[in-house]
């Protein structure tokens, strides 16, 4: 059996990665696929014990938050043989992702460091591969994420620089979950590009979607732009047989809807 494709789109915050991913996810189900989207597994199955929960409720602690700590991922039994792609994004929703998502990266008013960060994104993003994407991927299912190793890379070393010390990409690949996760590439990294950073403040004011997240600003998102262009990002990738994609987002939402369908058929059909 082949392997699963494995695609992830990353970039700026508020530039288009859901646009491209729904796209790709309709795409699937014109031609007749199932569809898994783990996103909404998370959501729905995150309290495993409601007993330690209300327990924990009476001490005083968000029992939301560790609901979502002590949450799961789905089953790959349960998903090989019934589905032909699944949907995920990182950090998760669950376990150490919902400590990265609701502590680590929150507006809360606590600053971590950027290794600190970078070691909570390494750990959960260990735990999906081999829990989950790994043996999709052997399965032959696809999976279509928003963010992984790419974004660690770029964000954390960014974290470190406005920090006036350096973080290098070569440092933040050797943690123990992102040498793992190097070593197991995604095929395919979509990037959308948009010349105007301000415009994908602009979207993010707009939406409905609020991450609360500490790097949802101009300032920070201009310093980002720069790294995902350049020459030493891609060389990362392009080292371990990744193709790189870019899509210009920076137009009508047609036109980044029209370059995800192109993509799809050219490369996923």
């Amino acid at each position: 059996m082949a392997r699963g494709r494995f695609i992830v789109v990353d970039g700026l915050d508020g530039c288009g990665k859901g646009v491209i991913i729904d796209t790709l996810v309709e795409e699937a189900i014109k031609e007749g696929k199932k569809v898994f989207n783990v996103d909404q597994f998370w959501g729905k199955k995150t309290n495993k014990y409601p007993i330690l929960s209300k327990l924990l409720g009476y001490v005083g602690l968000k029992v939301p938050s560790w609901e979502k700590v002590i949450g799961f991922h789905p089953d790959p039994k349960k998903i090989i043989g019934k589905y032909d792609v699944i949907v995920t994004s990182e950090p998760t929703f669950v376990g150490i992702g919902a400590v990265v998502r609701d502590d680590l990266i929150a507006k809360n008013g606590i600053t971590y460091s950027p290794e600190a960060v970078a070691d909570g994104y390494a750990l959960d993003r260990r735990i999906l591969y081999e829990q989950l994407l790994l043996p999709i991927l052997e399965a032959g299912i696809d999976v279509y994420q928003s963010r992984s190793l790419s974004t660690s890379i770029v964000y954390q070393r960014q974290m470190a620089l406005d920090l006036g010390r350096d973080f290098s990409m070569e440092e933040i690949l050797q943690l123990p979950g992102n040498a793992f996760c190097y070593e197991h590439p995604m095929d395919f990294l979509v990037i959308p590009t948009i010349k105007d950073v301000s415009e994908v403040m602009r979207r993010l004011e707009c939406r409905e979607k609020d991450d609360d997240c500490e790097f949802e600003n101009l300032e920070f998102q201009l310093k980002l732009k720069k790294q995902y262009d350049s020459p030493d990002f891609r060389e990362v990738f392009k080292r371990k047989g990744v193709e790189l994609v870019s899509m210009d987002v920076g137009g009508t939402l047609e036109h980044s809807i029209e370059q995800a369908r192109e993509f799809y058929h050219r490369e996923l059909k």
